[in-house]
């Protein structure tokens, strides 16, 4: 089974991650006004050779396309509709998924007016993509290797998991001790994370334990310093945050200005303050878990 499948699964309901790839499709279909037949043609194949929805029937892939376009109409045109587009494609492979399908839609007739790039735009930064992140799913989506370009990015990011999962592990001990609670605790919370889905249920167990026994008596500063040295990415920096964030919310802490080991984050990250806010209601989406102890503030 592919990661794509693992992250979405087959079930459809309207807050079926699927509803809103198909919704910022049609966003984009309609961002200059005029729906063209080579866009209506790359729905069509989209839906249809997309594994994604390999699974769902002819009729639910009809009241997805219905729900996004009475959302869309509702709003008042689709780039009022980018917030909840973001907000329901709450992981990072989602998100990416989101962009580049959007990105398929406007190269599909040839042309990309300008009402198209500021819809991009809009898209891109409602989803906290990076230039760089947002250029290569657009070349992939201008070959039609953009569902390849997603999966290479998938597996760059299963490679650092063990990485972010040791961050996840640092804020769980930002207290200055760790609980065999915190263990499950942050188990729960990573199996919420649509993202930690690239990993099977062993490895995610073994991930957990590893980082743990690696954050043992380590100094927290100097920790989150080397981790930045291999989590390089502005993207993947981004991100890390987001999770470290969900262990942070966890704990009742609704501003990350209150903890003074994500502000040592943000520094050695690089982050600037609009992008940890943006991290934090990122975060905010995903369930809390009650882990136990308190996190220092500043």
């Amino acid at each position: 089974m592919s990661f794509l499948r693992k992250m979405f699964g087959g079930g459809v309901d309207d807050k079926d991650p699927r509803r809103f790839l198909i919704e910022a499709m049609l966003a984009a279909m309609g961002a200059d006004g005029e729906i063209t037949g080579e866009e209506i043609e790359t729905l069509e194949q989209t839906l249809e050779r997309n594994e994604l929805f390999r699974d769902v029937s002819t009729d639910a892939r009809s009241r997805l396309i219905d729900m996004g376009a009475d959302a869309i109409r509702e709003a008042g045109g689709g780039n009022k509709r980018l917030g909840a587009i973001a907000a329901g494609l709450k992981g990072r492979m989602h998100q990416q998924m989101a962009y580049t399908m959007a990105c398929e839609i406007c190269v599909a007739d040839g042309e990309i007016p300008e009402s198209e790039i500021r819809f991009l735009d809009g898209l891109q930064k409602a989803l906290g993509l990076d230039d760089e992140t947002a250029k290569d799913l657009f070349d992939g989506a201008r070959s039609a290797t953009g569902l390849q370009t997603v999966e290479e990015k998938a597996t760059a990011m299963r490679e650092l998991m063990p990485r972010f999962v040791d961050c996840m592990a640092l804020m769980a001990a930002a207290d200055g001790e760790i609980h065999d609670e915190e263990l499950v605790g942050v188990r729960a919370v990573l199996a919420s994370i649509p993202d930690m889905s690239v990993l099977s249920s062993d490895e995610l167990n073994d991930a957990i334990v590893d980082s743990f026994d690696r954050v043992k008596g380590r100094d927290l500063n100097e920790a989150i310093v080397e981790a930045a040295q291999v989590i390089s990415m502005p993207t993947d920096r981004y991100w890390t945050a987001v999770y470290m964030m969900i262990i942070c919310l966890a704990d009742g802490k609704a501003d990350w200005r209150e903890v003074a080991f994500l502000g040592t984050t943000r520094d050695a990250f690089g982050l600037t303050d609009e992008l940890m806010d943006h991290a934090m209601q990122a975060a905010a989406h995903f369930p809390a878990t009650e882990l136990g102890g308190e996190l220092p503030v500043s």
